[in-house]
């Protein structure tokens, strides 16, 4: 899946997606506090794709996780492309 596809299915609006694509470029730690980070939360849960250890941030924090995983997500559509 595309970071477009994930942004979509997850119901960022426009202004959300530069917010996480800024994010992705140089995360300050406030992107937990925004309403993107909560609805790509919820969707990475909803989807199963979040593992468990990391949704309980018992291994890792969720919201590096997320930017990590939209990171490799872009870095492997620039590379089909």
């Amino acid at each position: 899946m595309t970071c477009v596809q994930i942004y979509k299915a997850a119901g960022l609006r426009v202004t959300e997606v530069a917010l996480v694509e800024s994010y992705i470029e140089d995360d300050d730690g406030r992107f937990i506090y925004t309403a993107a980070y909560e609805k790509l939360f919820n969707y990475f849960c909803d989807e199963g794709e979040m593992p468990l250890e990391v949704a309980k941030a018992i291994s890792l924090e969720p919201d590096i996780w997320i930017l990590d995983h939209l990171a490799s997500c872009k870095t492997v559509t620039a590379v089909v492309q």
